[in-house]
C-alpha cells in the first residue's frame, strides 16, 4: 500500500481532475455493491460513527509491521469501528523475505488481534522493495505460509498487493483470497476478492483522503459471527466470534467439535480419549440428554458423553447396552451373576412391583430382579413359577411343603374355607390345604383324603360322625330324612346303645338310627321303645338254653 501510493503520487498529481472524475464514478459502482476503506496512522483520529453513518461496510487497519511495532491508532481504530458497526479487518505490512519471516510476521499479528473480534479477513501486505527482487515462487511461498497460520488461527486470510507487482511475484499456486489495489475503471486481476480503486477517496469522519475498497465476495456471509458454515461439498465449519474453530468449541454451553487441522466440522458418532459424542447432522451440536439416533435411543450427560450400563433417569432406571454402542434396551435382561430384569418394550424403563407383560403377570423387587416361588405383595401371596419363568400362577399348586391354591382370578393364595369348582375346601393361614377333622373358628368339619368338605356320616378314626350340609360337624339329636341320629358332644355318634339324654332313655341302633316302637336286644338286654324312641321297658335277655345229646 506504502510504495505502491508513493509510485502513483506524480501521476495522480497531474491527472487530478481526471482521477477524481473516475474515483466518483468507481465509487458509486462500489457504494452500491460493498463499500470500504483500508486506514492508518496517516489518517489520524477517526469519527468512526460519521464513517459508518456514509454508508462505509468495512474497514482493514493497518496493524503495524515487523519493522515499527504496532500502528499507534491500531487500537482506537479497531475498537471505533467495531462499536460502530463496521466490519474490521486488519493488514500487516510485510517485509519477509523468506517463508519462515513470513510465519513470524503471522504471529506478531495474530498475538495484536487476540483482543479483539476481527469480523473481516486478515492480510498480509506485500509491496516492499525488499521484496521485489523476489522470484515468484517465493512471494507466493510467503503468501501461503502467512496466510495458513492466519487461517489455522480460524481468521480469513487474504493477500494484499497491486496489480503490477502480483502479476510478476505471484504464481497460480497461490491458494487464498486476493485483495487487489489498481487504480482504474477497472480489475484486470482474474479472481480478486477486494478492489482498492482508489487512494483519493473522501469519507465523512475521516480528515484527508482514504484508501476506497469493494468487495466482490460478500464475506459477511463467510465470516459468520458464530454458527455453521457450509463451503459445500461436505465442507462446512464452526464460526465462534467470527473465527473458524478447531477441535473442541463449547458456546453457551452446547457442544461442537471440529477437525483439529481442516476445521471441518464432526457430524454423527465421534470418540477420543474423553468418550464417545453424537454430533446432530444439521446442526452439529454435540447431542445431550435421551436421543433418538437411528431408530435406537441414546443417553448423553451434560458434557454431551454417551452413557452406558444401569442408569437412573428421572425417578426410573434404565440399560444402555454396552455391548450395542449404548442402545436403549428393552425387553427381557439376563445377568447370571445378578438375575433377570425386564425393560419395557414402549420407553425401556425398568419395571419393579407386579408387572403384565404380554398376557403374563410377574414380579420384580425394588432393584428390578425378577422374583420366583412365594412372594407377599401388599399383603397377599402368590406363586410365580420358577418353573415357567416366573410367570404367576394361577389354580392348584403342590411342592413338598403341601397342596396350594391360586386364586383363577387375581391368582392369591387362598386361605380359610375356599369353594372350587362346586366342591369346599380348606386351608391354613399359611395356605396349605388340610385333611381331615378341622376345627374352623369353634366349628368342626371334615375334608376327605382329596381336601374337599364332606357332609353326612363320616367315620374318623375310630368314631363316627355326622356333618352337616355345611360340612359342620353337628351334636344332639340330628333330624334325616332316613332317621334321626344322636351325637354327644364331642361330636361322635351313638351306634348301638340306649343313652341318658335329658330325662330320658333312647335307643340307637347299630346303624346309628333311633330305634322307634320296636323291641331290640341290645347285647344282653331287650329294650322297648315307643314312637319317639324313648326307652319305655328293658329287661335281661333270656339266655339261650345248650342241650348236650346223651351218646
Amino acid at each position: 500500500m506504502e510504495n505502491f501510493k508513493m509510485k502513483k503520487l506524480i501521476k495522480r498529481i497531474a491527472s487530478f481532475a481526471m482521477a477524481v472524475a473516475m474515483t466518483l464514478s468507481v465509487s458509486v459502482t462500489a457504494k452500491a455493491a460493498t463499500a470500504g476503506i483500508d486506514v492508518s496512522k496517516y489518517q489520524g483520529a477517526i469519527n468512526w460513527s460519521a464513517v459508518a453513518a456514509s454508508g462505509i461496510s468495512f474497514t482493514f487497519i493497518k496493524a503495524g509491521s515487523t519493522n515499527k511495532g504496532m500502528d499507534p491508532y491500531f487500537v482506537s481504530n479497531v475498537q471505533g469501528a467495531q462499536a460502530a458497526g463496521v466490519r474490521t479487518g486488519v493488514y500487516i505490512y510485510s517485509y519477509a523475505t523468506t517463508p519462515e519471516q513470513a510465519a513470524a510476521e503471522a504471529e506478531l499479528l495474530l498475538q495484536w488481534i487476540e483482543p479483539y473480534n476481527i469480523n473481516f479477513p486478515v492480510a498480509i501486505d506485500i509491496e516492499d522493495n525488499v521484496q521485489k527482487g523476489l522470484d515468484a515462487g517465493t512471494c507466493t511461498a510467503i503468501a501461503n505460509t502467512f496466510c495458513s497460520i492466519v487461517s489455522q488461527a480460524g481468521y480469513t486470510p487474504i493477500v494484499y498487493t497491486y496489480t503490477n507487482f502480483y502479476k510478476s511475484h505471484f504464481t497460480s499456486g497461490l491458494a487464498y483470497d486476493k485483495w487487489i489495489a489498481q487504480y482504474a475503471d477497472h480489475n484486470d486481476t482474474p479472481g480478486w476478492a477486494i478492489w482498492q480503486y482508489s487512494s483519493s477517496g473522501s469519507v465523512p469522519g475521516i480528515a484527508g483522503r482514504v484508501d476506497m475498497n469493494t468487495a466482490a465476495k460478500d464475506y459477511t456471509a463467510f465470516i459468520p459471527a458464530v454458527g455453521l458454515l457450509d463451503m459445500g461439498a461436505g465442507n462446512v465449519y464452526f464460526f465462534n466470534n467470527y473465527r473458524r474453530q478447531f477441535g473442541w468449541v463449547d458456546v453457551a454451553g452446547v457442544k461442537y467439535h471440529t477437525d483439529p487441522t481442516t476445521g471441518i466440522v464432526t457430524t454423527g458418532w465421534f470418540a477420543d480419549e474423553t468418550g464417545s459424542y453424537y454430533f446432530t447432522p444439521g446442526t452439529a451440536n454435540a447431542a445431550v440428554g435421551l436421543n433418538t439416533i437411528d431408530n435406537g435411543i441414546y443417553y448423553f450427560n451434560e458434557a454431551a458423553q454417551l452413557q452406558t450400563g444401569w442408569l437412573e433417569l428421572d425417578g426410573f432406571t434404565f440399560f444402555f447396552n454396552p455391548a450395542e454402542n449404548g442402545k436403549l434396551f428393552t425387553g427381557w435382561w439376563s445377568d447370571p451373576a445378578v438375575g433377570t430384569r425386564y425393560l419395557d418394550t414402549t420407553d425401556g424403563h425398568m419395571l419393579t412391583g407386579l408387572s403384565v407383560i404380554g398376557k403374563d403377570m410377574y414380579f420384580f423387587n425394588e432393584q428390578g430382579l425378577l422374583q420366583t416361588g412365594w412372594i407377599d405383595v401388599q399383603g397377599a401371596t402368590y406363586m410365580f413359577n420358577p418353573n415357567d419363568n416366573g410367570k404367576m400362577y394361577k389354580g392348584w399348586w403342590t411342592d413338598p411343603t403341601g397342596t396350594y391354591y391360586l386364586d383363577a382370578v387375581d391368582a392369591h393364595r387362598v386361605t380359610g374355607l375356599t369353594s372350587i369348582d362346586g366342591s369346599v375346601y380348606y386351608f391354613n393361614e399359611t395356605g396349605q390345604m388340610q385333611v381331615g377333622a378341622v376345627n374352623v373358628g369353634g366349628v368342626t368339619y371334615f375334608f376327605g383324603a382329596d381336601g374337599k368338605m364332606q357332609t353326612g356320616i363320616q367315620a374318623v378314626g375310630d368314631a363316627t360322625y355326622f356333618f352337616g350340609a355345611d360340612g359342620a360337624m353337628a351334636t344332639g339329636f340330628i333330624q334325616t330324612k332316613d332317621g334321626i341320629y344322636y351325637a354327644g358332644a364331642d361330636g361322635k355318634l351313638v351306634i348301638g346303645q340306649a343313652v341318658q339324654i335329658g330325662a330320658g332313655q333312647y335307643l340307637f341302633g347299630a346303624d346309628g338310627k333311633m330305634v322307634v316302637n320296636q323291641v331290640v336286644q341290645i347285647g344282653n338286654t331287650l329294650y322297648q321303645t315307643d314312637e319317639t324312641g324313648l326307652v319305655v321297658a328293658a329287661a335281661p335277655a333270656p339266655q339261650a338254653t345248650i342241650t348236650t345229646k346223651a351218646k
